[in-house]
């Protein structure tokens, strides 16, 4: 059993401990919803950069809560076509057609679920055509590509009595999908609350926990086999006899494998350390985060950036919710120090950085009460670093891959996941903290299916694009809160194709040009060029006609009140890849 961990190779990441602490900016920012919140997913649906949030109601409508730039959110559920009202359970998100746009499927309650395509100007609910018109019984949904064909396939387990067998659609096509679950193996029919997938044992493809409030054990671990699955619960070791309602995998003590955490609502929550042969150890007891209550989800996260992940645990009403601090052996919970002792019903929980500064945010689904959204005051001097990552030849979404940095004589991982905790999905992007590190000397990419990208001597405190088989991309970002002067974003995606955004801040009105310019400096196209309102602004660019290359984007400003002419005048590069 590995509980001496390798203390030894955390030190560098170890910065001495500075209080983070978090603020509700729930109501502020508008996304309190006081309602039947049920699963949480954090997606950046309009690839502008900044993450957003799609919530699952009961009985009631969807949210899709757009981010404004950090300083606030919009509903725009309604506007887009997927304020669904029905008996919602969870939801998950990922590309399942490669278009470059981030899809979402929703899990109901003896209803069909919802497969929802994004279009860039809306979402279109396409699920008979997908031949996923299946009814479901709950909201644990897995997007992972199971057979490493490169495109996603959505796993979706269902809770209800009498049981039902679980789903697993396979994607044919990119546009049709075929339901396989019994025929690859995954035979589960239990009482399904939570599901969870990571390539457990490194052998390239990601394997699927199962959690369940029936059978005996409860917690099942089907091992794959290239595209088929093997239950191994006995012989890993990881069996568990408690009501699983979440589930999540991740690399707390750095060793180069995964361990799985269990919320459990009827007994203490579970912790099985990787043991790096097949098989687990269960130790929660000894880390100290066995929490006694009654739990609904979790999620690891590197909340103070120090390079090891902590644990947020979220309780239902009999219980407290727990932010368990990683001290390299055992773990402190700190959740009232820090402002996250959320007491309400909470079933689901989404990280993310949604104002881009490098510290992760935290946002709760409280069924019956307000939701939370602790913002974090990144209250401390660590470094970081975070990675969006975009998949070419494998599913674009980037679901499954692994990343590992080496910095200073260590290393930490990270899976890009495609659902967590209790039906719901953290954000796409991978963050890892650093603590004193300033500069990352590998990142090595193993993308789904074999490809490996590796990137050497990378800055700390920063936003990288990292694109399969090409070079890193740095992603400039700015915090558009108060415009207290011209400022010109990194545009998104970058590498793109064929569209992309373009955001400016203005501190005052204006007259504005903003054009695209050819690598010969050539203009190729005008997309503003008229007199604006001070504020912040975003503008789409359609490159369909253009060839692939680089181009720049300038922006010229100028204060017609004065008649002072051109004040402002900046450009950046981008990339079209087609």
């Amino acid at each position: 059993m590995k509980l001496i961990f390798t203390v030894l190779l955390l030190i560098s990441f170890f910065s001495t401990f500075a209080q983070v602490t978090f603020t509700d900016v729930a109501p502020a920012m508008g996304v309190d919803d006081i309602g039947n919140g049920q699963g949480v997913s954090s997606i950046d649906f309009d690839n502008d950069g900044f993450i957003d949030i799609f919530l699952v109601n009961n009985g009631q409508p969807c949210r899709l809560f757009r981010n404004d730039l950090g300083i606030g959110f919009t509903d725009v559920a309604s506007t887009l076509g997927v304020n669904n009202n029905g008996n919602g359970r969870g939801c998950a998100i990922g590309d399942f057609n490669n278009d470059g746009l981030t899809d979402i499927v929703i899990g109901n309650f003896s209803q069909s679920c919802i497969l929802y395509w994004n279009d860039s100007t809306a979402f279109t609910n396409v699920t008979t055509a997908a031949g996923m018109n299946f009814t479901t019984w709950g909201g644990s949904i897995n997007w992972f590509d199971y057979n490493n064909d490169s495109r996603l396939d959505c796993y979706i387990g269902n809770d209800g009595i009498p049981t039902h067998a679980n789903y697993l659609f396979a994607n044919n096509d990119l546009s049709t999908f075929t339901e396989v679950a019994a025929s690859v193996g995954l035979t589960d029919d239990l009482s399904t609350l939570s599901t969870a997938t990571a390539d457990y044992d490194n052998d390239g493809d990601l394997d699927i926990f199962i959690g369940n409030q029936s059978g005996s054990p409860t917690g099942v671990l089907f091992q794959n086999n290239g595209g088929s699955f093997t239950d191994v619960s006995v012989s890993s070791g990881l069996e568990t006899y408690s009501y699983t309602w979440g589930a999540d995998w991740g690399d707390f003590d750095n060793d180069g494998d995964l361990d799985l955490y269990l919320a459990n609502s009827n007994a203490g929550n579970q912790c099985f350390v990787n043991n790096g042969d097949g098989t687990f150890t269960e130790s929660a007891a000894f880390l100290g985060i066995a929490d006694p209550t009654s739990s609904f989800s979790c999620g690891w996260a590197d909340f103070d950036n120090d390079g090891d992940l902590d644990l947020y645990v979220a309780n239902a009403s009999s219980g407290v919710d727990k932010l368990y601090r990683n001290e390299g052996a055992t773990f402190t919970d700190v959740a009232a120090s820090v402002g996250t002792n959320d007491t309400r019903h909470s079933n689901s929980t989404t990280w993310a950085d949604f104002n881009n500064d490098g510290f992760l945010d935290l946002y709760l689904s409280n069924n019956g009460s307000e939701n939370r959204l602790y913002m974090s005051n990144a209250g401390n001097s660590n470094h970081w670093l975070e990675l969006k990552l975009v998949g070419i030849t494998v599913n674009r979404s980037a679901i499954g891959a692994r990343v590992r940095i080496v910095a200073d004589g260590s290393s930490q991982i990270r899976e890009v996941q495609g659902g967590s905790g209790h039906n719901g999905q953290n954000s796409l992007p991978v963050e890892f903290g650093l603590g004193a590190i300033t500069t990352v000397d590998s990142i090595i990419v193993n993308w789904p299916g074999g490809p490996v990208d590796i990137h050497t001597n990378i800055a700390a405190d920063q936003i990288i694009s990292v694109t399969e088989g090409q070079p890193i991309v740095s992603v400039e970002l700015s915090n558009f809160a108060t415009p207290v002067g011209y400022v010109l974003a990194q545009n998104y995606p970058n590498p793109f194709n064929p569209s992309t955004t373009i955001e400016y801040s203005l501190p005052e009105r204006t007259d504005v040009k903003l054009s695209v310019i050819n690598i010969v400096g050539e203009e190729v196209t005008e997309l503003v060029n008229q007199t604006m309102d001070a504020g912040n602004h975003r503008v789409e660019f359609n490159a369909a006609n253009l060839p692939s290359g680089v181009y720049f984007y300038r922006l010229q400003a100028g204060n017609p009140s004065t008649g002072s002419g051109q004040s402002f005048i900046t450009s950046k590069k981008m990339i079209l890849l087609k």
